[in-house]
């Protein structure tokens, strides 16, 4: 089978010439159909949330639900659909308001009320589902992840509730004061702190915010898991942002990962604003994807003074150290007239499409703060979606008028053809060569088909038809030229 070589770093690559790497292409759909609901909850968002495929075909969509702003109406609610644009919600019998049976979760061992977001939820297998969600519960300075067990995904129970997997900053166990990311000890004055149950230092180590995506890798059968770490700024810095809710932190992403979903690893800063951002630059969150040897990351692009705030198209090999080649809103915020005009939250993932991913997001109008941008005049959100097609996230397009080359470093020819996904108004050819970069008889430049059109599946063939079969499990090497065109991956 060939292995896909995309070019979302140069690792790859001996050599580039004239080609930069560019956003591939997204459609934005709108608002999608999302059931509206009846019982007074008129905020809900699948920022956070999770989409998960079910087996019988089709997704359920685990998200916030709430009344307004106030986070004692916190829900998680359900959604399901047969396609991921019409999505309806189905009455559990577990949470009635107004006397309305309604489509929210309850997980058994919760308190009577408790305020409950942003739910990330794994399938493991067929009966074993695994949730997490924020507990915020302010008024006992509970502000924590709780875990839970289920076998249909329906009816939940709590694993341990006096067990914090991570906590936010108001958590009495860091003082509800832990906003200053660097304190090194509680504050002995907080309301709570004689209710306090942990040393300090391993409180500190489990300190996250909220915004998190939790996954389960298949292959190393871990989870894994992605949110907000907190750094401290003070004028210094030039970071502060005054009319930010909280100006005087810089939020950057932290990975762990847990053999159990419940014991979970030391913080590792993965992704962290460098001299090539804005001064006050931040990250909100991280979703990440997988896609054949690459994680893509759907990074929450905070611009923390002017409150907007973008997905990010981002890239890695392998979890741990990431390439953000391409800056900005991968999914194009709209005018100053359209819903998602300042700002954008993706989902935790992406839905299957056959031959497209669909990726379902929050968009508006408002601040991150709360309030309208000067000249709008009225409030807009909506659940809306976008698509892409599956394998390009990114490509390397040409420079205007010249000829791009690419050559990549000798590699195992593994596949019987070689074969690229590109996108050629002009013309495309390719000359295949030894491991030592000489080219290979019959297989010059000169002697290969010119490719133009849009395929994801043009085959290289030289005179004669030849497509470098006979060179199978050999190593060698390949140099690409394009003119006015765009290359995704080259199968090799």
């Amino acid at each position: 089978m060939a292995r896909r070589v995309f070019f979302y770093d140069d690792w790859d690559l001996d050599a580039r010439r004239n080609l930069a790497l560019t956003p591939g292409p997204v459609e934005k759909l709108g608002a999608i159909d999302w059931e509206m609901n009846s019982f007074g909850h008129d905020h809900e968002a699948v920022f956070a949330g999770a989409v998960v495929p079910m087996p019988g075909g089709g997704y359920r969509h685990y998200h916030s639900s709430h009344a307004g702003g106030d986070w004692r109406t916190f829900h998680i609610g359900i959604a399901e659909s047969a396609d991921g644009l019409k999505w309806t919600k189905p009455k559990l019998g577990q949470v009635t308001i107004n006397g309305q049976d309604t489509n929210l979760l309850r997980p058994k061992g919760m308190p009577d009320g408790a305020a409950l977001i942003q739910p990330q939820v794994c399938r493991v297998a067929d009966a074993e589902w695994r949730m997490w969600y924020w507990w915020h519960g302010h008024d006992i300075a509970h502000v924590r992840y709780i875990a839970c067990e289920s076998k249909d995904g329906i009816d939940w129970r709590v694993i341990d509730i006096d067990m914090p997997h991570i906590m936010h900053p108001s958590d009495l166990e860091l003082g509800q004061g832990a906003w200053v990311a660097g304190l090194t000890a509680a504050n002995p004055e907080a309301r709570f702190d004689d209710q306090r149950t942990m040393d300090f230092h391993e409180a500190k180590r489990l300190r996250s915010n909220d915004a998190t995506s939790v996954y389960y890798n298949d292959l190393t059968r871990r989870f894994e898991f992605c949110s907000v770490w907190l750094i401290p700024v003070d004028e210094s810095t030039g970071r502060v942002t005054p009319h930010d809710n909280a100006p005087q932190v810089l939020r950057v992403v932290q990975r762990r990962e847990s053999p159990d979903g419940i014991a979970w690893s030391d913080p590792e800063i993965i992704l962290m604003p460098d001299a090539d951002d804005p001064l006050q630059q931040q990250f909100y969150y991280l979703a990440t994807h997988r896609d054949e040897d690459w994680h893509v990351g759907l990074l929450g692009g905070y611009r923390c003074w002017e409150q907007t705030m973008d997905i990010e198209i981002c890239f890695s090999r392998d979890g741990h150290r990431w390439q953000r080649p391409l800056r900005g809103g991968w999914v194009p915020r709209g005018g100053p007239d359209e819903t998602d005009h300042w700002y954008a939250y993706a989902t935790n993932g992406f839905i299957d499409e056959g031959d497209s991913w669909l990726l379902l997001y929050d968009g508006g109008n408002l601040l991150h703060n709360g309030e309208l941008p000067e000249g709008i005049p009225e409030e807009k959100r909506a659940v809306m979606a976008a698509r892409t097609p599956k394998g390009r996230f990114a490509g390397l397009t040409s420079t205007p008028g010249m000829v791009g080359a690419l050559t990549l470093k000798p590699f195992m020819r593994c596949g019987e053809g070689l074969i690229v996904d590109a996108n050629i108004s002009g013309r495309l050819q390719a000359e295949l060569r030894d491991p030592y970069g000489r080219p290979l008889p019959g297989y010059e430049l000169s002697n290969c088909a010119p490719i133009t059109g849009d395929s994801q599946t043009h085959a290289l063939t030289w005179s004669g038809g030849k497509t470098g079969a006979e060179f199978q499990w050999d190593v060698c090497a390949l140099r690409v030229e394009v003119e006015d065109g765009t290359v995704y991956s080259v199968g090799v």
